[in-house]
């Protein structure tokens, strides 16, 4: 019985339904990292100059001039949390970040018979990346990003290794960034009998922001195209962010393709090296809402 307990487990893991796309395992790594890309629902492969971003497209840190940390909670559907981690130092023209993953769901059951639950355990996922990136020209920019995985489902355990790259685009047009990345290439041990595949992603996607005359006020627009490897359907993500002198920000975003995802939301107010974002996530077929809050510090 704790075998068709652990089946089911990885089944609802890997289900395309409960979570957002795809048949892989490691589902934390198909997650938002911070409140901004999540609140402009998820299109983040040609936004840049923040650690978390790193997620989306390790080149995305490359030009920025100063370091930064980020840390980030999500209250996810199935009583899901993710917490996540990020650092940039930056060594002008070269960056380097460091991030953390940690995501778990509680409270799982345990049946060997009928009845009342014998036991309760936590299912859980780690990861940890170190990411190089550099800025080639002033309009090019290219980083790699290499990280070690852990899988814990009851008392089984997997591990593995991943790579990311990625590449931006500054365009001649000002204002004008486009974004190419390729997730998770690599491997994971089995989690028991079963395959623990890494959800290989690609990600191609534009940000622009408006010249906008309003003083005060800016306009920025994203929008990301999504393929995963095992899954031939197509996902694309918008997002828009008004910001008012880039101290306050309100967002919002759309994906498509995705089950159970629609519109997003979100607010942040940035003030001297301090930086707070907040993501509102309504998910479709009953699912619940999700919850994400970013925090940020900047050392000029």
């Amino acid at each position: 019985m704790k075998r068709l307990v652990l089946i089911i487990i990885l089944a609802v893991s890997h289900s395309p339904v409960v979570w957002t796309g795809g048949s892989s395992g490691l589902i934390f790594l198909k997650l938002e990292t911070n409140a901004r890309t999540a609140a402009m629902g998820g299109a983040g492969t040609a936004l840049h100059r923040e650690p978390s971003l790193m997620h989306y497209n390790p080149a995305a840190i490359a030009d920025m001039d100063y370091s930064e940390i980020q840390i980030m909670h999500t209250a996810w559907i199935q009583d899901m949390t993710m917490q996540y981690g990020s650092g940039v130092i930056s060594f002008g023209r070269a960056s380097l970040g460091i991030a953390l993953y940690n995501a778990s769901v509680e409270g799982i059951e345990v049946r060997t018979r009928p009845g009342p639950p014998e036991s309760e355990f936590t299912a859980r996922n780690f990861g940890a990346g170190a990411t190089f990136a550099y800025r080639l020209s002033p309009s090019f920019r290219a980083g790699v990003t290499g990280k070690i995985l852990y899988e814990k489902i009851y008392v089984d355990e997997a591990t593995g290794y991943g790579f990311d790259f990625g590449v931006q685009y500054r365009s001649t047009t000002p204002g004008l960034l486009f974004g190419l990345s390729i997730l998770n290439i690599g491997s994971m041990n089995d989690l028991r009998n079963e395959p623990s595949e890494l959800p290989l992603t690609y990600r191609i996607g534009s940000s622009y922001e408006l010249p906008f005359t309003v003083q005060d006020l800016t306009i920025r627009l994203a929008v990301d195209a999504l393929q995963y490897g095992d899954n031939d359907k197509l996902h694309l993500m918008f997002g828009g962010e008004l910001g008012y002198s880039e101290t306050i920000f309100a967002r919002i975003g759309l994906q498509s393709g995705v089950d159970a995802r629609g519109i997003s939301a979100g607010l942040g107010v940035h003030h001297g090296v301090f930086k707070l974002d907040y993501a509102y996530v309504p998910l479709q077929n009953n699912l619940g809402i999700g919850h994400t809050i970013s925090i940020g510090v900047l050392f000029r």
